[in-house]
């Protein structure tokens, strides 16, 4: 019979099959002496050892090899990220951690061995390759990047799709600019910590548990007070990183020296939250919202700038959320988040407003991708009261007079909602000698002016 066969997606190699083996050997043993079956028997290890290591060789060469703009490259290529896995798996014994519980202080791993990288770990769907023509291949001054910290909070989360983020990053990113990537445990339950797992992917990986559950907001400031990197970059546990994702990033925060004054956002697109293996291209809108400041994706840059040329970074007048890079000064001296904001929700446009009036802006770097599960429901409990709550207290803040009214018309019920004490914000806004909403709404977000923006 023909041996096995093991599909690489380019050629095809022969393995010995345990049958084929055991033959092998009952047929040496039939009359011969020990000392020529012991040679027949090392010389067999030896050939399998060699099938082995060259179909692994030629699974790794075909799993991060050349990419491709189709997507239909992308199943393929995640069966032989499986594969590798569940090699290198088999080799170790197959222990893949086990969830472990938080002991309330910061956890990396020191001593253990973790020599193997992200993606012979763990095994993800490879983005396609639809970056601008100009920004494949693209070179960079590694020397003259700044390093970064990775801040990823998470609260009731899979471990399949915070792995597969995790063996991204690991795989697209610079590593050697990567100075830790720190996880903010919000307070879950020991089956959603991920504990052992995370651990054992890398070195650079370390965990910080809060005890009770603070909120993604404040659990962002948490995790900010961390580390000590130049450059803070917030991220999500449920993406797909692309080739040099971070690169374009940090060149255009070094571009902004010496002031040190811009927000850097990718390009996200979309991973249907139905299959985390599907990948959709998003065109290059602006972020924006309406007078109930809610968030959504407006009118593409090339409608609003009729020069534009891709793929420069463009200004976009908002936030979508928690995905952004920002030099840690910055982030500091600007006010970082509204602490006494609650849960989620709402923190993404005050800092779009803060930012913008307080002599920094917001930028979309297209040479940065990467997939995002925009998810019609949160898997933790969002209070909705909590969100208007939290986007009163932006509005008390930063919405100047009759803009106040615009926003009391589309949310009314918020006139009756406590906001607490924003006398601390707005003296920050006072400290930092901010702009006026007229400002920004006729220098940076002028279609507040016209009809409502689209709603989600």
């Amino acid at each position: 019979s023909s041996l096995p066969v093991f599909s690489t997606g380019r050629t095809e190699r022969r393995v010995l099959a345990p049958a084929h083996l055991f033959g092998i050997v009952s047929e040496m043993l039939k009359g011969s002496n020990l000392a020529l079956v012991v040679i027949g028997l090392l010389s067999v290890c030896l050939l399998v050892k060699f099938l082995e290591w060259h179909v692994f060789r030629s699974v790794v060469e075909g799993s991060i090899g050349s990419g491709s703009s189709g997507l239909g490259t992308l199943a393929w290529r995640k069966k032989l990220h499986e594969a590798l896995a569940d090699h290198v798996r088999s080799r170790r014994g197959g222990q893949n951690g086990s969830a472990g519980g938080g002991d309330g202080h910061l956890r990396g791993v020191e001593d253990e061995d973790v020599s193997g990288t992200a993606e012979l770990l763990v095994p993800f769907p490879t983005p396609p390759e639809i970056r601008h023509r100009k920004c494949v291949g693209r070179s960079y001054d590694m020397e003259s990047l700044p390093s970064m910290a990775l801040i990823i909070p998470y609260l009731n989360e899979t471990w399949e799709q915070m792995s597969k983020t995790t063996a991204s990053l690991l795989a697209y990113s610079p590593m050697e600019l990567v100075d830790e990537i720190l996880f903010v445990d919000d307070g879950n339950d020991p089956s959603w910590q991920h504990h052992d797992q995370l651990l054992q992917m890398h070195p650079k990986i370390r965990i910080h548990r809060n005890e009770e559950r603070q909120g993604l907001i404040r659990s962002k400031v948490i995790g900010a007070g961390l580390v000590q990197s130049p450059v803070i970059f917030f991220m999500e546990p449920h993406c797909i990183v692309s080739r040099q994702w971070a690169e374009p990033l940090l060149e255009r925060l070094v571009q902004s020296q010496p002031q040190r004054n811009v927000i850097v956002m990718p390009v996200l697109d979309i991973i249907p939250e139905e299959d985390f293996a599907e990948y959709r291209v998003a065109n290059h809108h602006i972020g924006g919202f309406d007078w109930s400041l809610s968030f959504n994706w407006m009118v593409v840059i090339t409608e609003r700038n009729k020069s534009y040329q891709f793929p420069d970074p463009y200004p976009t007048p908002a936030l979508s959320g928690g995905i952004f890079g920002i030099w840690r000064d910055f982030w500091d001296r600007s006010g970082t988040y509204d602490t006494n904001m609650t849960e989620w929700g709402g923190e993404h446009i005050e800092m779009s407003l803060r930012t913008w009036r307080c002599g920094g802006r917001i930028e979309i770097v297209p040479c940065s991708r990467m997939g995002h599960v925009f998810r019609a429901h949160n898997p933790y409990v969002v209070h909705p009261m909590e969100v208007v709550r939290n986007t009163n207290r932006a509005a008390l803040v930063w919405l100047d007079g009759a803009y106040l009214l615009k926003y009391y018309a589309e949310v009314p019920y918020a006139r009756t909602i406590d906001a607490g004490d924003v006398s601390e914000r707005k003296a920050l806004k006072e400290s930092l000698h901010c702009k006026s909403m007229d400002w920004y709404v006729d220098n940076v977000y002028p279609e507040l002016r016209g009809t409502q923006p689209r709603r989600r």
